[in-house]
């Protein structure tokens, strides 16, 4: 179970920002970090227009003073990599030449967005990348996943597929987890969940799922407001989420053929033993009216009644005092 940070633009443009929510996101328990490489000229229309619930100029104004320059961006990614041992800062690029940015870098992985999973030239420029992609399934009709795999796959194999809602945020209901035991019968490549959902519980039960990857929003906090702050979760909640996630996957894995170290040492006082039930002198022979099943398990468990009875007492019983091997 690999888990993205995702934290989009929220450094603001600050090249300390973007460090501290790589270093927030990695101490976390995250796997990756991500963000988001935008230039708003090659994405948004100039003018004014309906944009959702956001004021386009905003948007616009926001994702252009949000850019960090890319030595700056380059030497974290590779500071990053020093911290967690391995490549793991990446971004999501947006257009063709910020995937050459990113490709500059080493990223562990290209993520492509739900909303370019149909920007078929930039499908093939990752694919022809080398490196691994990983594309979310959000705002899709079952037909256009099959185009974005079949794009995809003309280049390579190396692809995670993750279900996503493009719903920011939405409830644990509308989450639609069953689409991911349907996306591993159709797809043969690993499968992953794009969490847009409030709290922990969507993801939690992906991982019950068997999905290999996740992916949640992060921000440094809720008070730095940016486009992504209500679907985001803060580090404190993301530790929280990452912990949830990981125990889960673990829980998963467990499979029972004797008991634990643990399981035992409460056996000791949970499982009943064999007690004497009345006062009995030395010579007789044991019944089974002369024995009762009390906590704690001591010499002999309920396992051991066969060894004990027809033997005979080579000293007095006491009422109430477990019967011990030296007894018989």
């Amino acid at each position: 179970m690999k888990i993205i940070a995702e934290a989009a633009m929220n450094h603001f443009g600050s090249v300390p920002l973007l460090w501290e929510n790589t270093k927030i996101a990695l101490d976390a328990g995250a796997d990756y970090v991500k963000f988001q490489l935008i230039k708003d000229e090659t994405l948004y229309a100039p003018g004014e227009y309906e944009y959702g619930t956001y004021n386009i100029d905003d948007v616009r104004w926001l994702r252009h003073h949000s850019r960090v320059p890319h030595d700056q961006y380059k030497a974290i990614a590779e500071r990053a990599s020093q911290k967690a041992g391995y490549r793991c800062v990446t971004s999501t690029p947006f257009d063709l030449a910020s995937l050459d940015e990113l490709l500059e870098t080493n990223p562990p992985f290209i993520k492509i967005a739900s909303g370019d999973n149909n920007y078929n030239e930039l499908l093939a420029a990752a694919g022809k990348s080398g490196f691994p992609v990983i594309i979310s399934t959000g705002m899709s009709t079952i037909e256009q996943i099959d185009q974005s795999v079949e794009q995809l796959l003309k280049h390579t194999s190396n692809i995670v597929l993750m279900h996503c809602v493009a719903e920011y945020p939405h409830d644990l209901e509308n989450s639609m987890l069953g689409s991911i035991p349907f996306l591993k019968s159709r797809y043969n490549v690993p499968i992953g969940f794009s969490d847009h959902s409030e709290g922990y519980g969507a993801a939690v039960l992906a991982a019950s799922m068997g999905v290999e990857w996740i992916e949640k929003h992060f921000s440094l906090s809720p008070a730095n407001g940016g486009l992504d702050v209500k679907h985001s979760l803060d580090g404190e909640q993301l530790q929280t989420f990452c912990k949830m996630v990981k125990q889960t996957k673990a829980a998963l894995e467990g499979v029972r053929s004797e008991p634990t170290d643990a399981e035992l040492y409460t056996a000791k006082r949970a499982r009943r033993g064999l007690y004497f039930n009345t006062d009995l002198p030395k010579g007789h022979i044991i019944t089974k009216e002369d024995i009762v099943f009390l906590r704690p398990e001591r010499d002999f468990a309920l396992e051991g009644l066969e060894k004990v009875l027809g033997r005979k007492l080579l000293n007095e019983a006491v009422a109430g005092t477990p019967i011990k091997k030296s007894d018989i």
